[in-house]
């Protein structure tokens, strides 16, 4: 005979047991509500109103045959330059003219002819037509200890004519070369610094001529997203110069190489990016390389922690390095440092007595381009502020 006592004990375990599947049904019930009610509420993932503005400039900017504006591009140390231009697309043909003027009176104008698809996407011709007059650029002597004290400005019109060939076999490789004609002459300098020739020692053959002939050869192997941004991927190149100088007085070499190596982290949400920059120049028996064609380190996309033209010799290296993030699909922040020096020889192309900045960098950019950098670096000569566009590399 079963006692009551038992019954009661078989109840309440019952009940215990029940508990528990009755609290996950009416969970299940409630996140099913909750759901429900969400549902109701999605709307469509519409684009922001700085999207909607990247997307228009970008199609303003890739419009084959269209005015446009003109911002920059005159020459470093130009200052704030607009301009005007104009592109034109006629079957495999791509015309661009444009002309600018700086609030420091530069002034520069350009015209090139491209052939950017040919074969198939496998061949690139460009010609280039260009006139440039800076009126102030600085100078602050050669070698990697010269101060920012001992600036002083001279003047340079350069005019160019040339053409470049560009085999690319396979969407990540090219190989080309190319000639140009190029007339350069120095002269006094304007703005509010000395002009160059106060110098108690002037540079040689100060205000002359040089009438150079360049032939260039280069290879680069580029698997970059895009050349205006991205967030994977690399480039390694390198490129030969032969500018000889009609008068056999300015004659030399210059060979460039550069490494970039960019590398996505959860999803692309942070990129590290590394570059690697050398430019080696060598005059030929009994010549000079004039002091306005030495290799140069500063400025925006050289050595952010210094201005352009800061530091100037026959040899170049500069290393940088970027943490990028991404807080929305169209702004990117990093925090860089640029590391570098300048020295008369080869084999001075060491660690030793490096400059180096550190910063932080807020970038504008869309899919493929970035019309707007801001980039603030601290390195032994204070801070310096950098607004520009394109990417830093």
């Amino acid at each position: 005979m079963v006692s009551h006592r038992t019954i009661s004990m078989g109840f309440v375990a019952a009940m215990l047991l029940a508990m528990p599947a009755a609290a996950q049904d009416s969970r299940a019930a409630e996140l099913a509500a909750l759901q429900a009610d969400k549902a109701t509420k999605l709307r469509p993932n519409t684009e922001s109103g700085a999207e909607n503005t990247l997307e228009w400039l970008q199609a303003h900017v890739t419009d084959p045959s269209t005015f446009y504006l003109r911002f920059g591009g005159i020459y470093p140390s130009a200052g704030f330059a607009t301009g005007v231009g104009y592109r034109h697309a006629a079957g495999q043909a791509r015309l661009n003219v444009s002309g600018a003027y700086s609030d420091r009176a530069y002034k520069g104008a350009e015209a090139s002819l491209s052939f950017p698809e040919l074969a198939g996407d496998k061949l690139e011709i460009e010609t280039r037509v260009r006139w440039t007059d800076a009126t102030q650029v600085p100078f602050y002597g050669v070698g990697n200890e010269s101060t920012k004290d001992a600036r002083v400005n001279y003047g340079l019109e350069l005019f160019e004519a040339g053409a470049l060939v560009t085999l690319k076999p396979v969407p990540w490789y090219r190989i080309g070369g190319g000639m140009a004609l190029r007339n350069i002459q120095d002269r006094a300098g304007a703005g509010s610094r000395p002009s160059i020739e106060t110098l108690p020692t002037p540079p040689p053959l100060l205000f002359s001529e040089a009438r150079y002939t360049q032939t260039q050869v280069l290879t680069a192997i580029d698997w970059r997203e895009s050349r205006g941004y991205t967030r994977r991927g690399g480039l390694y190149s390198i490129a030969w110069n032969d500018f000889k100088d009609a008068d056999d007085a300015f004659s030399f070499y210059r060979v460039d190489a550069e490494i970039q190596q960019t590398i996505p982290l959860l999803k692309e949400h942070w990129v590290l990016a590394f570059r690697g920059l050398l430019r080696t120049t060598e005059a030929k028996d009994g010549q000079i390389i004039p002091y306005y064609m030495l290799p140069t380190l500063g400025g925006a996309r050289f050595h952010r922690g210094y201005s352009d033209f800061r530091f100037q010799d026959r040899h170049v290296m500069l290393l940088s390095a970027e943490y990028r993030w991404i807080p929305s699909r169209v702004v990117d922040m990093a925090l860089f440092m640029d590391t570098g020096k300048v020295a008369p020889e080869r084999g001075d192309l060491d660690f030793d007595n490096l400059r180096t900045a550190y910063g932080i960098g807020f970038r504008l950019h869309g899919p493929n381009f970035t019309p707007f950098r801001l980039d603030v670096a601290h390195g032994d000569e204070g801070f310096r502020v950098h607004v520009t566009g394109g990417i830093a590399f």
